[in-house]
């Protein structure tokens, strides 16, 4: 079942700064454009993406053209221009158009991981669905497990929906 001890190699981990977002190719202009922005949830303040720091203005469409004033290469996987930056302040160079003409930086810090980012989006795109399917009667509450992670997550989302007609319990 698992394996420990002993001479086990490991490949060195590279750190890479994430934005909570994904990105597409425009082949049409060889540049990357932010194609989606994962927002969490509402109801959780614990992570954000780094894209949604207040006055940054970076919306899902608008292009990466550069990071610490080196342009991206679209030769390379986009976050290649990222590898050893995770919790760093970083300057991107951001624009709604694919140039560089009236572009302009804004400094972010990405996250070491998505994961939570990326989990919470999910469970409020689940929320969002039972809301609108039920005209907002019957509401739903992700519980990733039954230890304290698990029951910490069960409270905060049951107190905003517990007076509803009934709830969704998802584990």
């Amino acid at each position: 079942s698992y394996i420990g001890g002993g001479d086990i190699e490991e490949a060195k981990r590279i750190s890479v700064g994430l934005l909570g977002c994904d990105f597409e190719l425009d082949k049409e202009h060889n540049a990357f454009r932010i194609k989606k922005i994962y927002e969490g949830a509402p109801w959780d303040a614990e992570v954000r993406s780094p894209l949604r720091r207040p006055g940054l203005k970076v919306n899902e469409g608008d292009y990466l053209l550069g990071v610490n004033g080196l342009p991206i290469d679209t030769s390379q996987d986009i976050w290649a221009s990222f590898q050893g930056l995770a919790g760093e302040v970083v300057t991107l160079t951001i624009n709604s158009k694919p140039t560089i003409d009236g572009a302009r930086d804004v400094v972010v810090k990405p996250l070491s991981s998505e994961m939570r980012l990326r989990n919470l989006a999910w469970i409020e795109s689940n929320r969002q669905k039972v809301d609108k399917a039920t005209n907002g009667r019957v509401g739903y509450i992700y519980v990733p497990d039954t230890v304290v992670n698990g029951q910490n997550e069960l409270v905060r989302q049951f107190i905003p929906q517990h007076r509803l007609d009934g709830l969704i319990i998802d584990e």
